[in-house]
């Protein structure tokens, strides 16, 4: 059953329906992450819609965001974060599957559904890089991650790629951390460790890093420009005595966080997606 609210205006600017295992939304414009006015009361319709759908035994959720345009946005940001991780805890325990795709019309739409991990089809896709994890980072922030990630990458190619990419994560027995609410930190971790910084900052962001290992080992690091596929960029930037991280995750179109019977914390893989 669809619910549209028209706010005043001849156009609803957004529609929300739920059935069993499934969520299907659309808006004028996308979800942004501190909404106001009627995208408030989208946001709201999609928290309760959410929460309606009663999770599988083994089911993972999958999302899709069908844009109508061709510019960049954090995947992970319009389908999860800015809805808030409360609202499908519950449905991503075995996993989470997201993806971009063009939009039928002019309209922004969403999809949300629990299937069985058998039915997810990952792209057909040439390999960038991988990384490979025993044990969990200490800690969940993106710089613990980051540091865990850029020390265990190999990279297939030397070369800078500057296209499309997904990634795919097959989470084992010592991933000991909720997925819904460690998706986010890890994955900009990961995109991270394929930059290298500018260089800026550096007594700020060395401090800020003391905190995950040696400063200064770790700022070398973060400006090494070897497995830096992804290119240069200002990758952090002060925040508060802390510091805020600036991957290229806006160029991910694809990612699967998927719980896999393995031994060790996580294996992922980064790969290119057609043009």
């Amino acid at each position: 059953m669809w619910t549209a609210h028209a706010c005043h205006m001849e156009q609803p600017p957004f529609a929300v329906a739920v059935d069993h295992q499934r969520v299907d939304a659309w808006s004028l414009v996308r979800l942004p992450f501190e909404p106001r006015g009627w995208l408030r009361d989208y946001r709201g319709a999609l928290q309760r819609a959410l929460r309606a759908i009663t999770p599988s035994p083994t089911g993972i959720l999958v999302a899709e965001y069908g844009t109508p345009d061709d510019s960049f946005v954090d995947l992970e940001n319009v389908l999860l974060y800015n809805v808030g991780t409360g609202c499908y805890a519950h449905l991503a325990k075995h996993g989470i599957v997201c993806q971009r795709k063009a939009s039928v019309d002019d309209l922004h739409r969403v999809t949300y559904s629990v299937v069985e991990p058998a039915a997810v089809i990952s792209p057909s896709a040439a390999g960038l890089a991988s990384a490979q994890l025993t044990h969990m980072p200490t800690a969940s922030t993106p710089a613990h991650w980051w540091a865990d990630f850029r020390t265990s990458l190999h990279v297939y190619a030397g070369t800078a790629y500057d296209g499309r990419f997904g990634i795919e994560v097959d989470v084992g027995s010592r991933w000991d951390r909720d997925l819904a609410s460690s998706i986010k930190p890890m994955l900009d971790g990961l995109v991270a460790a394929l930059h290298a910084h500018d260089g800026s900052e550096r007594d700020h962001v060395s401090a800020a890093l003391s905190c995950v290992g040696e400063g200064g080992r770790l700022w070398t690091l973060l400006n090494d420009p070897n497995q830096a596929i992804f290119g240069k960029r200002r990758l952090v930037r002060p925040h508060g005595t802390g510091i805020a991280w600036n991957p290229a995750d806006e160029r991910c179109d694809y990612f699967a966080v998927i719980r896999r019977p393995r031994p060790d914390a996580l294996s992922a893989r980064i790969v290119t997606l057609m043009q």
